[in-house]
């Protein structure tokens, strides 16, 4: 009996790690690199982290032709075959052969380790370099408030105090760009490159949320321009793998000196999120749209915005697919940006400022005028970012926290962004 349990735990083992490793293949495919290319590797500034050439073949076989990968999944699928098992197999000699069932796991598992996925080295990298203290991780508490059908999620974080300033003052100060390299490892996660873009992945080093990353470009771009296809695919690409990995990411963006952004190097954020999405989300799945090929805006919102739902099928779309629609959805919220603007009689001149949030299921932008908010109670700042528009407001102190709920975050929101025009009302 106890033999026959043996048995079966390891058909069972077997069974799931073939699975996995297929899975990990398809995605290996997705995101290249060479897994151990820190081991012989030399930082260079600039330049990141740089492969040495005794690694060169793995970098061929992994990076440039994904053959690894490709081997791992047909590994897995012959060991699937042979365990569920496939009818042909079935009254052959390696059906019955624990030999060949060995070496194929001994290969699968070479294979795997070859390899990886950033979306699952996050967890570990950010707990890792929360413990050599090269990340810092503020406690604070989560206050619910409803407020237009949104379940407001205001966070109290009083070491929001000494948090980094904003873009604007950073600009007219002098800077150095904490996103350029030399990077330090424990932040670094790895790197990415999708049609022709390179991108780092680093832990956010001030951070409020466990998880909580960037996507930065690796050549210095302005966080003042818009988000370029690549960037829109790459951002998508980590949500769905996310995703398949059993977790819920959202993606924001801070475009412009009034939208909230603390640093003038491109970089999209993305923090973990429950399986609803954050606050606004629920709000906007509850919207029935008729035309799913163009923008809508909620009418229980105050201030302009619009949203676009991306289909279900998107997500299982090649990679050209994806980039197709995620650009026209941009391109079309963006357009709705600049129609608020031109309605906005004390719009300055100048570049435009938004925010973006990006879910698998929808993109939503909202334009902004102002950087920050003055509370009416008691005087004190309030920087507003994109997470403010996604549900997640940031204070600093209790009296704060109620000066917010007395005063209203949809005033709020409001204030800092643009009111709504009669056209865009026409849009609800």
């Amino acid at each position: 009996m106890g033999a026959f349990l043996w048995h079966e735990w390891a058909h069972f083992v077997t069974i799931t790690s073939s699975v996995y490793t297929i899975w990990a293949g398809f995605w290996g495919l997705v995101y290249r690199k060479f897994f151990w290319d820190f081991v012989n590797g030399t930082l260079r500034n600039p330049g990141g982290l740089q492969p040495a050439n005794s690694d060169k073949i793995f970098v061929h076989i992994i990076v440039l032709l994904p053959i690894i990968q490709i081997l791992a999944m047909i590994t897995g699928f012959i060991i699937l075959a042979l365990e569920l098992p496939l009818p042909a197999l079935k009254t052959t000699s390696i059906y019955r052969s624990w030999a060949i069932r060995i070496v194929l796991l001994g290969l699968q598992t070479f294979l795997t380790i070859l390899f990886y996925q950033i979306i699952l080295k996050v967890p570990v990298a950010f707990d890792e370099a929360l413990t050599s203290e090269d990340l810092l991780l503020f406690h604070s508490d989560v206050n619910k408030h409803e407020e237009s059908n949104v379940q407001f999620e205001l966070r109290l974080c009083p070491a929001l105090q000494k948090k980094p300033q904003s873009h604007s003052a950073v600009i007219s100060q002098g800077h150095i760009d904490p996103f350029a390299p030399p990077y330090n490892p424990k932040l670094l996660v790895g790197e990415l490159d999708v049609e022709g873009e390179d991108y780092i992945v680093l832990l956010n080093k001030y951070s409020v949320v466990r998880g909580h990353f960037l996507l930065v470009t690796k050549e210095y771009q302005s966080q003042n321009s818009p988000l370029l296809p690549p960037d829109l695919l790459q951002a998508y690409l980590l949500l769905v793998a996310s995703y398949q990995a059993g977790k819920n990411h959202m993606a924001f963006y801070n475009c412009g000196e009034l939208s909230g952004a603390s640093q003038p190097h491109k970089h999209l954020q993305f923090i973990p999120v429950d399986n609803e999405g954050p606050p606004i989300e629920r709000l906007i799945k509850s919207q029935i749209v008729e035309a799913t090929d163009e923008p809508f805006t909620i009418s229980s919102l105050p201030y302009s915005h619009g949203v676009f739902r991306l289909p279900t099928s998107l997500r299982s779309s090649s990679s050209e697919a994806i980039m197709k629609q995620l650009s026209e959805a941009f391109l079309a919220l963006l357009d709705l940006v600049l129609v608020a603007m031109r309605h906005n009689p004390t719009q300055k001149p100048g570049p435009p400022s938004y925010n973006v949030l990006l879910t698998l299921d929808h993109m939503h932008v909202i334009p902004r005028s102002k950087e920050k908010h003055i509370l009416s109670k008691t005087g004190e700042v309030v920087n507003i970012n994109a997470l403010a528009y996604a549900g997640m407001l940031l204070t600093k102190s209790d009296i704060e926290l109620q000066a917010v709920k007395d005063e209203g975050v949809m005033k709020i929101l409001s204030e800092v962004g643009i009111k709504k025009h009669d056209e865009e009302v026409d849009l609800d």
